[in-house]
């Protein structure tokens, strides 16, 4: 029995030792020509900010907005409005900066957008003007 309670002790210090930040929940919910990004964390040791990342091929991602760390069991909320008229998925991941500059990354969550006919109306006649 001791052996048992003296791994997962282990197991739990190992964890922490190596992971700032905690993340219980990350979710992302298409919306009306938008997507909510929301993710809590249990345990933000040292977290300074959580930069939001978006990739159209879950490759190549681009910094779309940070959130400065506000303390475990905190719900963070970013809205991405800039979603323009491309049709497909959506990749979303968090990169989380330390105070001593080290990072961490999420899981990658693929998100659907809801993009309204008006909006992909609109952005066929500006990509007309542009020409």
């Amino acid at each position: 029995m001791n052996k048992l309670f003296s791994i997962v002790i282990l197991i739990t210090v190992f964890t922490f030792l190596f992971a700032n930040a905690v993340i219980v929940e990350w979710k992302a919910e298409p919306q009306h020509n938008k997507i909510i990004l929301q993710w809590k964390t249990s345990s933000e040791e040292n977290v300074e900010k959580f930069i939001v990342e978006r990739s159209t091929d879950n490759n190549h991602f681009i910094d779309i907005g940070n959130v400065e760390a506000r303390g475990p069991g905190f719900v963070y909320t970013f809205e991405d409005n800039e979603l323009g008229i491309i049709k497909g998925i959506f990749y979303y991941r968090l990169r989380i900066v330390n105070r001593n500059q080290s990072v961490q990354y999420t899981d990658v969550l693929p998100v659907i957008p809801n993009i309204s006919i008006i909006v992909q109306t609109w952005g066929s006649i500006k990509a007309l003007f542009n020409r």
